[in-house]
């Protein structure tokens, strides 16, 4: 390898080195996320992190490489290109042995820039995530590469083991505290699939994979698990997996809120979009924006905001051409839409998102300060009658013009409509009538295993005429009162289910139960 060159005029890159987690990707810093964004080359453990970033608002735009088997020499030879590479990865590179020596050989190279932006330790996270509060003597062993030479004595040592070391550390731990002494084991940690349970060394499944785990030993254990403050597995969607199918809408703030009750989506795309049948509509409109004929211009989807910025760009022009017009906006994702080139609405319904919503707060047109009483709107293939008219009664010429097309979207995988037949799903999230339609056409029906939310009444009504039960309507139509409504349906089916005496388990899991019943008496 070559020698660092001070005199050399050849750019040189840079490697960062970013961490998350462990398990949650909400977890990645705002310095984090924003090194992330800005990146040339992006490294990652696997392409699924890319999923997982996406689901907490983090899209990167570079390249994305899975790490080689010689991940420093792939790192170097990226970055000596004058690129910016982000090394991404789970837990914390100091904390983690199995980073560190990357980490050591990349700031010993001192050939490219290194930056490092710490997450959240292993350590740290086993102790909150697991509700676990430390007690005066405590220490921990990290036996993820195999045995430590000296084992750590204390009244609690956590341990953390990996897949391949778990066995030999249960045989250490046998010797030195025999076979039923008790164990706190911390599985799948920060993720919805967490476990946490207390048993014996001789209990340990040393067989079962899912990467590390952690273990709390000594004699301490029983105090220590008796005092948990269980605040992450007792969240009452923990562990749900729950469908969302999505017609035209941005679901992120729905999917967030589930998330904060512990429950795991998946968004079935019902409808995709296409351009208008015919340009011409969009063709005049955009020449009208330009020439100055409209003076507020009204986005009521993230769509059409793409359309329109799509448009513009046809002609040359960015963002800057809509300069001098009042926009309006209607929803978060919306206008998380516009953000991202640059603009911010002049006006976004403060009570609700909905295009009534927006036209009860829209200003009358007064012909003394305004030029002009003309606004467009861009639209999918169906009527807004709600905005029209009510800005029609308040003095203002609308125009609407086709923008995009809503159709029917392809099916989902064969697995997501197996899970859906048979009740795999713990629950299926309505947002709308459309959707229900749409799920069942191309999908099939949610077997009756799965609880149905309904954001409202005509949602609602469109389930029960498809022959879906409906367990839970939203007391408001909001996604947030739509994944509290379920949240609390959960709770009182927990409390329910204890109260006869019958397991905690999910509504997936009844199923599973009496299928299996069913095969043993065959």
């Amino acid at each position: 390898m070559s020698q660092f060159d001070p005199e050399s005029t050849t750019a040189v890159g840079s490697v960062t080195f970013v961490a998350y987690g462990p398990g949650d990707p909400g977890l990645i810093s705002h310095a984090g996320a924003r090194e992330l964004l800005s990146s040339d080359v992006l490294v990652v453990d696997s392409l699924t992190m890319i999923d997982e970033l996406a689901l907490v608002g983090v899209e990167p735009t570079g390249q994305v490489l899975e790490v080689a088997e010689d991940e420093v020499q792939q790192l170097l030879d990226v970055a000596e290109g004058g690129l910016r590479v982000v090394r991404l990865a789970g837990g914390d590179f100091f904390s983690d042995t199995r980073h560190r020596a990357t980490l050591s050989r990349i700031l010993a190279d001192k050939r490219v820039r290194t930056h490092i932006i710490p997450g959240v330790s292993p350590w740290t996270a086993a102790l909150s995530y697991g509700g676990i509060t430390p007690v005066e003597v405590m220490t921990s062993c990290d036996a993820t590469a195999g045995l430590p030479a000296d084992w750590p004595e204390a009244r609690v040592v956590v341990i953390r083991v990996s897949d391949e070391s778990i066995a030999g550390v249960v045989d250490e731990g046998i010797l030195r505290y025999g076979p039923h002494a008790e164990v706190l084991e911390l599985r799948a940690l920060g993720t919805t699939s967490q476990q946490s349970r207390l048993t014996t060394w001789q209990g340990l499944d040393v067989a079962a994979v899912g990467g590390d785990r952690f273990l709390l030993v000594g004699s301490g254990v029983s105090d220590v698990a008796c005092d948990r403050l269980d605040w992450f597995e007792s969240k009452p969607l923990f562990d749900w997996r729950v469908l969302v199918p999505r017609t035209k809408d941005e679901l992120r703030e729905l999917t967030d809120q589930l998330a904060r009750y512990g429950a795991t989506t998946e968004i079935v795309a019902t409808m995709s979009i296409e351009p208008p049948r015919t340009e011409a509509g969009m063709e005049k409109a955009v020449r009208g924006l330009v020439d100055g004929r409209f003076l507020w211009l009204v986005f009521t989807s993230p769509h059409s905001v793409v359309a329109i910025v799509e448009r513009l760009a046809e002609y040359g022009l960015d963002s800057r051409a809509l300069a001098g017009i009042q926009l309006a906006a209607v929803g978060r994702g919306t206008v998380e839409a516009l953000g991202r080139v640059g603009i911010k609405p002049d006006l976004v319904p403060q009570e609700g998102a909905t295009v009534r919503d927006l036209a009860l707060e829209f200003p009358a047109f007064d012909d003394l300060i305004d030029p002009m009483n003309r606004v467009l709107v861009p639209t999918a293939d169906v009527a807004v009658t709600e905005l029209v008219e009510g800005l029609g009664n308040l003095g203002w010429e609308v125009e609407e013009v086709t923008a995009y097309r809503t159709v029917r979207a392809s099916p989902p995988p064969a697995e997501v409509r197996e899970s859906i037949k048979t009740g795999l799903f713990d629950a299926v999230v309505f947002t709308s009538s459309s959707a229900v339609r749409n799920m069942i056409g191309i999908a099939g029906k949610p077997h009756t295993a799965s609880i149905i939310a309904a954001i409202g009444p005509a949602t609602a009504e469109a389930c029960r005429m498809h022959g879906l039960r409906v367990d839970v309507l939203a007391e408001a139509p909001s996604f947030e009162a739509l994944a509290a409504g379920l949240a609390r349906f959960a709770d009182h089916r927990r409390s329910d289910r204890l109260a006869q005496g019958l397991p905690d388990t999910k509504p997936s899991q009844r199923r599973r139960r009496r299928k299996d019943a069913r095969r043993k008496e065959a």
